[in-house]
């Protein structure tokens, strides 16, 4: 015996045909979302909602992170903006060293900061800047790399930061300078063995070095 009203199918089919019918029709399409089967089941509009509600909830945290990664490549930015100026208006190599003691320490979260240059004239009286006659301290960890994240043993963050008061170990960004004369080796470093690890981002950093190498390079020629 036939049933009375349309078949599934065709209640199917005229939804098809006419998009709009659910939302001409608002006290259905509520009863169909808000209708919980008998046995305690979840239906499948009520799932679906489920499904958008956890991804909105998933979208907004995000959008969250994006926002606060955002700000902070804001502060970095503005950070190493206000360090390039105090080194590039550097002219002499006191003025460089005074921007090392002062600024870069407190823009960069370190401890220590160091710059080691050879072949150049040595000039005495420098606290972040050392000059050495043939090798640079450390030159094996950074080996055929232009920057190296690493802790350090206590014997090496001596020969790194020499006026420097220190833990016995510690850790340290050393990024290989490019300079018109001679080798370069800038060093930032932490008591923290962790504080420079080999997950940090050195984009920054690496910046830095670059323009501090441009700079020395001004004053080797001077």
């Amino acid at each position: 015996m036939k049933k009375n009203g349309p078949s599934e199918q065709e209640v199917l089919d005229y939804l098809e045909s006419n998009p709009d019918f659910l939302e001409r029709n608002e006290r259905t399409l509520n009863a169909i979302i808000n209708n919980r089967p008998k046995d305690g089941t979840i239906s499948l509009a009520q799932k679906q909602l489920e499904i958008l509600q956890e991804r909105n909830t998933e979208m907004r945290k995000k959008i969250a992170l994006l926002v606060r990664r955002a700000k902070t490549n804001d502060e970095i930015f503005e950070r190493t903006r206000s360090l390039n100026l105090s080194v590039i208006n550097s002219k002499s190599w006191n003025e460089l060293n005074e921007t090392l003691a002062t600024q870069m320490i407190i823009d960069f979260d370190a401890d220590f900061v160091s710059i080691h240059l050879n072949e150049i004239d040595t000039i005495n009286g420098l606290d972040h800047i050392h000059f050495h006659k043939k090798k640079l301290p450390c030159e094996a960890l950074l080996g055929n790399r232009a920057t190296q994240c690493s802790s350090l043993r206590e014997e090496e963050m001596e020969s790194l930061f020499p006026i420097a008061k220190y833990n016995e170990a510690g850790s340290a960004v050393l990024l290989k300078m490019d300079l018109v004369r001679g080798g370069g080796l800038l060093s930032i470093g932490s008591n923290e063995p962790a504080m420079f690890s080999q997950e940090i981002d050195t984009m920054f950093v690496r910046y830095m070095a670059d323009v501090l190498s441009s700079v020395i390079n001004s004053l080797i020629e001077l």
